[in-house]
């Protein structure tokens, strides 16, 4: 009876586990089905998984034979996968911008949860925001769809990028072939951080762009053509990631022996540590894939106009799901009928045996559910604390750890279960963490809190704010020592980085140029000025500190009190400039900003101020200049109008002057009208004068010199000028002065202007007295005037003075106090006196007169001296011929008549032209003219400058003479520099054309 049962039991068994054997025989050996992975860059541990894969053999358990193509910056990989040339591929998110071309590619797994892509640039670039990268030498790849997106949504086209050939190595920013590159956050800083360069990155992240970053791809043709060979892909493929990640140092090795020489274990190391915070493996299953975040990549894109509005990113995502395989379900459910079979036979079995002992386990279970309930909540606390956890026995050995713990010591969780406990901890905190360790298992100390560094990897390391207490059992006796460490790393840099700013405020402070002050407002105490406040105040900061503003007299009297108690009353920033006093007595032009804040809860009054004297009198001179070239620009186009005026005026004054002359020539000297027609010529020379005046003084020409003696002129001044005054005219020059060389109407203009000033300066009359002197400048003389002998005349009258703040402008153009005035008489008189190269000054006092000064170069001869070295002038000619150039047909007449009358043969002509080919016949005949006279300007034909040119090409030794009403053209001036020998101003007379003519004649035989 009791064998029966068991012998039923036994071939069901044996039936069940039969089944399951037949099921879980593997299939027969096939071949293996060769694949190509193609890489999209260089390689290193970025691809370690793809690697472990191979090595490790997953891809061969999978069935499948893979070759791994190494990529580069000019990899196309979808290319690759599309053209065939690759099975599978390694991409980003760039996939999408693909599929809106309609290449349907699709993504198997994820291995990046965010995008480890980003832009470096040395901080010596001075390239501060991607706005910035805009024409700049960039290393570019267009793989990164995220990188796209950073660019544009920063304004920055692909366009405007300098591209420079990208070979993935940073010591190529160092060497300054590029700008900026773009690279990897766990890859490329390693570089820069080993060579010391300050750089600066800029990640997607930063911007709110979180795009996926590394995944393994192929297209649709291939998943619908080869199911299973994706599907086994996939599993491998997330198979040799698991195995890189948790074993980071040997797949190093592994690529240094195999794939990659040119890095560093230490870079490659880095590289692996920088990848697990992209990876995130404990918060996300290898190879997920979220579709509505692929939707929302999708929208960044078209929100740039890179894809199409309301583009469809649905089918971008593998499905790993199988779909129906009706035999291997159906396979499953009968294996798992056979079991239940078998299990049905164990329960019915054990029923009997749970029935005694039913009683116990309910008492047990209440006790275990109990213990069992406390320690999940110990253990959902222990693993979700965001704080490591860590148990040392007494001999230092970690014993206990959460996985926290193993995340901030930067190793697998298992290597960290035994681990000596001071091996984590930084070199420089071992001596005191050691000692503090001994303390706790001493018992001299129960608990202790402290802040350390810790190593996190091979490379990295991280502050921890530590608490640790001892266990211990019932009798006292050391367990254990628990420890609690926080990572306060950011608190630490952000002390740091405080502290950095703190040292930054200081040293704008003490080298700002700007003054700043801060007071209290309730009490008004200076709590903090730079060195240029106290500079400004003319104190010491010592003293200032703690002075209450609302007591500073200098403040009150220019009114700043008033204007702080308003900034501190309403919050209300404002500027404030005046005058003010400073502790050492000078008188600074002050301008502030006044504005409040708050600190801790207290109204602050900061004051920025500014000794801005010197902008102020920079200021007022610069005006004072603008000023000066406005008027210069009004008498420049006053002169243009002048010299027209002139020219024409001086044309017609010359028709009447030389007639009146040449009447006075026909005329006996006892004859009634020669009187009248010798005040008709005066009277003419005068106009003649008044327009060279204007002339002058507006175009400021050259004057055109020659000797006289100023006596007769000073003499000839006061007469015209004090007739009709109250006021007498005293004259204390010696008949010997030496003799000037000057421009006499100049000169004559020059006087008369003082004259009058004095006259109006003396409305009920006086006496202004004229004295002259001989003066020698030494070389280096206080006035800045050439050495030599200089006559001196000084002008000083009776009247009201000027005053000190008038003096400075006298000589200003169109400055005047008087109603009437024109304000350009002492302009042009110093304008005139500097042109003769001499200087005026002036020396007054209100109610004490004035005296004018004036420095004239003088020839160092006295007027008897002089004349002694004149020789005879003559007058009339003895046939002598003459050729007269002159557009005027009136002056050609004329002069050609009183040439004439003087004895000379004549030839007229119109244009220069015309007076070179004249001299040319005249050599030719052997008959040259004694003298040419020609006319400087002739509108629409040759003048007199270029005739002259000619002239003397002909015959260098011609007398040429040169004639115009223009006064101060340069020819005038400079005459013998153009070839002429003399000048003959316009209007002239019989007797100024005789003179001339005799003295350029007579230089032939001399």
């Amino acid at each position: 009876m009791n064998h029966h049962p068991r012998g039923h039991r036994l071939p069901l068994m044996a039936v069940s586990l039969a089944v399951i054997a037949l099921l879980l025989v593997p299939k027969g050996a096939l071949a293996l089905e060769k694949a190509t992975v193609q890489l999209k860059w260089l390689h290193h541990f970025q691809f370690a998984g793809y690697y472990a894969a191979l090595e490790k053999g997953f891809y061969r358990r999978a069935g499948l034979d893979v070759t791994i193509k190494e990529g580069g910056p000019r990899t196309e990989v979808e290319d690759e996968v599309l053209s065939g040339r690759a099975d599978f591929g390694v991409g980003t998110s760039a996939i999408l911008l693909r599929r809106a071309r309609g290449e349907d590619l699709v993504v198997l797994g994820q291995i990046f949860q965010h995008s480890a892509a980003v832009l470096i640039t040395p901080r010596s670039t001075g390239i501060r925001s991607i706005a910035d990268m805009a024409r700049r030498r960039f290393m570019y790849s267009n793989q990164h769809g995220d990188m796209l997106t950073l660019l544009r949504q920063n304004g920055v086209s692909e366009k405007e990028l300098v591209q420079v050939p990208h070979n993935g190595d940073p010591r190529d920013l160092i060497r300054g072939k590029a700008d900026v590159m773009m690279g990897y956050s766990f890859n490329e800083p390693f570089i820069l951080e080993q060579e010391g360069v300050p750089y600066l990155l800029f990640s997607p992240l930063t911007y709110g762009i979180d795009f996926y970053g590394d995944n393994f791809f192929t297209t649709r043709a291939n998943i619908e053509a080869k199911p299973e060979l994706a599907r086994a892909f996939r599993k491998a493929t997330l198979e040799g990631w698991r195995y890189a990640m948790a074993n980071k140092s040997e797949i190093v090795d592994l690529i240094l022996a195999k794939y990659s020489r040119e890095k560093s274990r230490d870079w490659l190391m880095f590289e692996a540590n920088q990848m697990e915070s992209l990876i995130q493996p404990t918060l996300v299953e290898l190879g997920y894939q979220n579709p509505e975040r692929w939707r929302q990549i999708g929208e960044s894109f078209a929100k740039l106009g890179m894809v199409p509005e309301g583009f469809d990113s649905t089918g971008v995502s593998f499905d790993p799901a199988p779909g129906k395989y009706y035999r291997v379900i159906l396979q499953i459910l009968l294996v798992c009928g056979s079991v239940i079979a078998v299990l049905v036979v164990i329960v019915m079995k054990f029923k009997q045996l749970n029935g005694s002992l039913k009683a116990q386990v309910a008492e047990r279970k209440a006790a275990e559910e109990a213990l069992r309930e406390s320690e999940e909540r110990l253990r959902v606390i222990f693993e979700t604390s965001q704080a490591g956890i860590v148990m040392v026995d007494p001999k230092g050995v970690i014993r206990f750890a959460n996985k926290r713990m193993a995340e901030m010591f930067g190793c697998p969780h298992d290597k960290l279960i035994g681990s000596d406990y001071k091996s984590h901890l930084h070199p420089e905190q071992c001596e005191v963490g050691s000692k503090l360790m001994e303390q706790l298992i001493r018992g001299e100390m129960e608990q202790a809190c402290t802040e350390r560094r810790y190593l996190c990897g091979e490379h990295g390391d991280f502050w921890g704010y530590l608490s640790g207490r001892r266990l211990e059992a019932p009798d006292g006796k050391l367990q254990a020592l628990v420890g609690i460490i926080s990572d306060i790393t950011d608190r630490i840099k952000a002390d740091e980085a405080r502290g950095k700013a703190l040292m930054l405020v200081e040293t704008l402070l003490a080298h700002s140029p700007m003054g700043i002050t801060v007071f209290d407002g309730e009490s008004g105490a200076c709590i903090l000025l730079n060195q240029a406040a106290a500079g400004i105040s003319g104190g010491t900061r010592e003293a200032l500190l703690g002075r209450d503003f609302r007591g500073l007299h200098p403040w009150r009297e220019a009114g700043l009190v008033a204007v702080a108690e308003k900034v501190l009353s309403d919050g209300l920033p404002r500027p404030f400039e005046a005058e003010i006093r400073s502790s050492r007595g000078r008188d600074i032009m002050l301008r502030c900003h006044l504005s409040r804040f708050d600190l801790e809860g207290r109204a602050h009054l900061l004051v920025l101020e500014q000794d801005v004297t010197e902008e102020m009198r920079l200021e007022r001179e610069n005006k004072r200049i603008e000023a000066q070239m406005l008027n210069m620009q009004k008498l420049e186009s006053l002169g243009v109008l002048a010299g027209g005026i002139a020219h024409d005026f001086n044309n017609i004054l010359t028709g009447i002057v030389g007639n009146i002359s040449f009447a006075q020539l026909a005329l006996p000297a006892a004859h009634k009208a020669a009187p009248p027609l010798l005040k008709a010529e005066k009277a003419c020379q005068r106009a003649a004068e008044l327009a060279s005046q204007l002339l002058t003084f507006a175009r400021g020409g050259q004057p055109i010199k020659k000797a006289f003696s100023v006596k007769p002129l000073v003499g000839e001044s006061l007469s015209l000028v004090l007739r009709g005054t109250n006021v007498k005219g005293v004259i204390e020059i010696a008949d010997d002065l030496c003799v000037i060389e000057a421009d006499e109407g100049q000169i004559n203009q020059a006087f008369n202007n003082i004259i009058i000033n004095a006259v109006h300066a003396m409305p009920g009359g006086g006496t202004l007295t004229i004295a002259g002197e001989d003066a020698v400048m030494e070389a280096g003389n206080r006035f800045g005037l050439a050495p030599g002998p200089y006559v001196r005349l000084s002008f000083n009258d009776q009247g009201c003075g000027i005053p000190k703040a008038d003096r400075e402008k006298i000589f200003d153009p169109y400055f005047t106090t008087k109603t009437s005035g024109t304000g350009l008489g002492l302009a042009s008189t110093h304008s005139i006196v500097a042109r003769h190269g001499g200087m005026i000054l002036v020396d007054s006092a209100p109610e004490k007169g004035s005296t004018f000064t004036i420095y004239l170069p003088s020839t160092g001869h006295s007027v008897a001296e002089e004349a002694g070295q004149d020789t005879a002038e003559r007058l009339h000619g003895g046939g002598e011929s003459v050729l007269v150039m002159d557009d005027e047909e009136m002056i050609r007449e004329l002069t050609q008549s009183m040439l004439v009358e003087l004895g000379y043969r004549v030839e007229v002509c119109s244009d220069g032209a015309e007076a070179v080919e004249l001299y040319r016949a005249a050599c030719a005949r052997g008959e040259r003219y004694s003298a040419v006279i020609m006319d400087l300007t002739v509108p629409g034909g040759m003048g007199g400058k270029d005739a002259a040119r000619r002239i003397l090409e002909l015959d260098p030794e011609a007398r040429l003479i040169v004639s115009s009403g223009y006064s101060n053209d340069p020819v005038m001036s400079e005459h013998r520099s153009f070839g002429f020998c003399a000048t003959l101003v316009k209007p002239y007379t019989a007797g100024d054309i005789g003179r001339v003519l005799g003295e350029a004649i007579d230089s032939i035989d001399n």
